[in-house]
Formats: structure tokens, sequence, C-alpha cells
């Protein structure tokens, strides 16, 4: 990750879910850092704040060559965690609003972690089309899209490739409506099909997907203004 990072001009670099195992590595991390002008997003698998708080799973920042932990951890990682579980989804919005929301270069970001893009189901009988999970909570589904349109970009680390590949598209169109970009980045890994576990290769299209207003943009390097340019990095 070192290299990758020092090596950079990208104005924004996002990598996968559980970059680094633990806090011992972001300290490594920070005393190698030599890039001070590109905003990183890198997540810790494991995190201790104290005996008794242990976190998995831990967004962390680089800027201005600094490393910053922004103190959110992810909520969900299915649906069936999500389904049906009224408090969770009410939580899950509050962080939303008050720690996951990133302004990088004039661009409002907003990170969603691996399978929290299950917060989005989808209806089998019209094509798989994509709605708010919790429909039913007019107030939770009015707070969720008021994210989505004050935000230009949403920023998705995921930890091993996701299956139900036509829901998860639909999704990630969903996301990039009325003019927003989607990026999200996997670790190489296994999904199962049929019941059985396949290995998805390094150089799989299914490891980054970039999209704007629901349609895929197939580039690694997004030029998203003429100042503004982003790279995703699987590890």
């Amino acid at each position: 990750m070192t290299n990758l990072v020092n090596i950079s001009r990208a104005d924004l670099l996002v990598f996968c879910g559980n970059t680094l195992v633990n806090q011992h590595d972001v300290s490594i991390l920070n005393e190698q850092i030599k890039n001070t002008s590109s905003f990183i997003l890198f997540e810790v698998k494991n995190v201790n704040e104290s005996s008794f708080l242990k976190l998995n799973n831990c967004l962390y920042i680089i800027e201005n060559g600094i490393i910053h932990n922004i103190y959110t951890n992810q909520f969900f990682a299915t649906s069936e965690e999500i389904n049906n579980n009224e408090p969770l989804c009410e939580r899950f919005i509050n962080e939303l609003e008050t720690r996951r929301q990133l302004t990088i270069k004039n661009m409002n970001c907003l990170v969603l972690q691996c399978g929290e893009i299950n917060i989005i189901r989808n209806i089998q009988r019209e094509s798989n089309r994509p709605v708010f999970r919790h429909q039913q909570r007019v107030d939770l589904e009015e707070r969720f899209n008021n994210l989505l349109k004050n935000t230009h970009m949403i920023l998705n680390p995921i930890h091993t490739p996701m299956g139900n590949h036509a829901k998860t598209e639909k999704r990630r169109e969903y996301f990039s409506y009325e003019n927003r970009y989607y990026f999200s980045v996997s670790q190489n890994g296994t999904i199962k099909r049929n019941g059985k576990n396949k290995t998805i290769p390094m150089d799989s299209r299914r490891l980054q997907y970039s999209f704007f207003n629901g349609r895929s943009i197939e580039e690694s390097l997004i030029e998203v203004t003429k100042e503004f340019q982003i790279r995703q990095y699987c590890i």
C-alpha cells in the first residue's frame, strides 16, 4: 500500500476493505507516507481503542500526508442483518449523516462500507428495481434521499466480491443516478455460486466498479473534473 500511496498523483485514492490488519500497520504506514497531495480512504480490520472497546472494519483517511481515524466502522454486511431491523437502519442513517460525509476538493462524498449497500433492496417482479429497504419508515427514507441529493460521489470499499450480480448491479446504478459517481473496489476473494466457492481472479472486472448517472465507466483512473481525479486500488 505504501508504494501505491507515495507514487500516486490522483486527487483521491480508494482502497478495498481490510486494507490494513491492525493499528500496528497504521503506525508503520504513518512513518512512510511521502504523498501530501492525495486524499486517501482506507480501512483497518481490527482496532482496539481500549481493553473494552474492540472494533472491526474501521475507516481511516490520509489528508495532507497525515493519517486520521474518522471513528466510524461497518454497521452490517448482509441484507438479513438490516432487513426488518428499523432500529439498526435508524442508527445507520444517523452515522451517514454525522460521520460518513467527506468533502474532497469541493466534492461531497458519502462512504458506504461493503454490504451496507444492502440499505437498498430490489423488487424482483419489477426487473430488480432498487428501492430503500425500509420504505415503511418514510422519515428514514427521506433522510437517506436527502443525503444522496447532497452527494457528488459514493465511495464503497469492499472486502470480497459480492454475489447476486444482477441485483447489486442495479444498486450501483441507483447510487449513481442524478449525476452522481459511484466507485467500489474489492479485495480478491471467493464468492459462492450454486453452493460452491468460486475464486475471483485479480484481473476480473468484479473487483472494481465505476458508475456515473446510471452507466458504467470502464477506466480505473477517472477524471471527475479537470481538477479532480480518482483511482481505485485492489490489494
